[in-house]
């Protein structure tokens, strides 16, 4: 194996680890600015943007030939790859043409011709970077069109040490999407309001009580099911009060659903009548 050998699965996640980083330090930006009146700074979102993917930029490959998301995974870029005349095509590219695409498509957009231009622009690019991907995967070198465009590859700062994979983790995951599978799967099938009523009636060990007494309904009547004030009362047969919603779905859902109250079971589904 080659001494500075950087495999495939590292170079994909140091751009990733920039991305986060990116969008880690974009947000706590956007936490200082909710302190300002809303509005005021709306308009200088391209320029703030701009600032802080240049202080990234200034911070970390001029000094270190390495993104920090590359720093944290031990890999750099070839430092005589990187000339000045390189370094400043990698700022233009990394940092000042996506200031300047951004800030077109922010106060230009009556700009009808601009626009579509950028939009074929865009899209050029995103075929360029799919066809790069295929000639990662293929060669290992430059995962990014940038990277490939200056021609500079990563080296190992630590040697050829390979990257150690927790298994056991892999494996927690997979019994857990395993198990959230199969929930998703039975949860539907379980008729829960069935369950529940058997579970209920089980617990109170008592036989039901059919009642048919005479329905009454007052300005502080509740629901017998959701003990809020009755919308629409209905009954089934007993003295006790259902929204309409509630005793309708309930009957629904399950066939041999009983008062919460009193274990009064019965198909009738009337309104009840104020006198």
């Amino acid at each position: 194996m080659k001494t500075h050998f950087v495999p495939r699965v590292n170079q994909l996640d140091s751009i990733q680890l920039d991305s986060e980083i990116k969008n880690l330090l974009r947000q706590q930006i956007q936490n200082i600015l909710q302190c300002l009146p809303p509005g005021l700074l709306s308009h200088l979102q391209p320029e703030i943007n701009f600032v802080l993917n240049s202080a990234l930029w200034n911070f970390s490959i001029p000094r270190s030939y390495a993104t920090f998301g590359q720093q944290m995974l031990s890999i750099a870029y070839e430092k005589d790859q990187l000339p000045p005349v390189k370094l400043a095509m990698h700022y233009l590219l990394t940092t000042f043409l996506p200031y300047a695409k951004e800030s077109c498509q922010f106060r230009l957009t009556s700009w009808s011709l601009l626009q579509k231009m950028l939009t074929l622009v865009e899209n050029a690019l995103v075929l360029f970077n799919l066809l790069n991907f295929f000639k990662f995967l293929k060669t290992g070198k430059q995962p990014s069109l940038v990277d490939c465009l200056l021609r500079i590859n990563y080296r190992s700062l630590d040697g050829a040490k390979r990257r150690n994979i927790g298994y056991s983790y892999m494996t927690r995951e997979l019994i857990w999407a395993g198990f959230m599978e199969l929930l998703g799967f039975t949860v539907p099938l379980i008729n829960y309001h069935s369950l529940k009523r058997k579970l209920r009636n089980f617990l109170r060990l008592e036989p039901n009580r059919q009642s048919v007494e005479r329905v009454e309904l007052t300005p502080d009547s509740k629901c017998a099911y959701c003990n809020e004030r009755v919308i629409l009362p209905h009954h089934m047969g007993c003295s006790h009060v259902f929204c309409y919603y509630c005793l309708k779905g309930n009957q629904l859902a399950d066939a041999g659903f009983e008062c919460n109250i009193c274990d009064y079971r019965s198909d009738t589904f009337k309104r009840v009548i104020v006198l």
